[in-house]
């Protein structure tokens, strides 16, 4: 995942996703030049890098110039993400994203340059992974998985072999697909649920075995 050295690399919002991708970077030998958040005090510092101020503060910039990070979490919605990352897309501007240095990547893996894999995420071979997406802390995805764009896949996450993930789809905490299920796009899986059943567009599914939410 390269970043050009003659390009300057801003996070946009920083909470608490924000800082574990922050701190992803950094971990990585990667120079952030500064913090956009409009919820952040300007001239304030995470981690040593300092909060520039809001998004009127991009306005200034060069697209051609410029590299952005997205900084912001997924709570069951992945909307916001997806929001930021096509609003500065459009704007030209072009994101990157982070492999921690405690994530495993095995052979033949596609890695979307924009995609986030955190510490202690386990991806085995042949796995493809999109635009925007994010493996969160200590996920496990088996082989063949596809987790198409924008797709949060959260915390101690388990997706067996053969998964595919729908466009924005959101894993939540916990939560165990089982091999070869399909799961739609923008669809919902609860923290702890165990899905045994494709799993149809725009559905929300929790409990064990995973049934939609009523």
């Amino acid at each position: 995942m390269s970043q050009k050295a003659n390009k300057n690399v801003y996070l946009v919002a920083c909470g608490g996703h924000g800082r574990v991708v922050l701190d992803a970077l950094i971990s990585s030998n990667k120079k952030i030049n500064g913090i956009i958040d409009s919820q952040l005090e300007p001239g304030s510092e995470i981690f040593g890098v300092k909060v520039l101020g809001d998004d009127s503060f991009l306005k200034e910039l060069n697209p051609l110039e410029t590299i952005l990070i997205n900084g912001l979490g997924s709570t069951g919605s992945t909307r916001g993400r997806i929001e930021i990352y096509e609003r500065f897309t459009q704007l030209g501007f072009v994101f990157e994203g982070t492999v921690h240095p405690a994530a495993s990547v095995g052979a033949e893996c596609r890695i979307n340059q924009s995609a986030q894999i955190m510490a202690g995420a386990v991806l085995q071979n042949r796995v493809e992974v999109g635009e925007n997406v994010v493996i969160n802390t200590r996920a496990s995805v088996d082989h063949d998985v596809v987790i198409s764009a924008h797709a949060v896949v959260s915390p101690g996450a388990i997706i067996s072999g053969a998964v595919k993930l729908g466009r924005g789809a959101f894993v939540g905490a916990g939560a165990v697909i089982i091999q070869g299920i399909e799961i739609g796009e923008s669809c919902v899986i609860g923290a702890g649920a165990v899905v045994r059943h494709h799993v149809k567009a725009n559905t929300t599914v929790v409990g064990n075995p995973a049934a939609q939410l009523e």
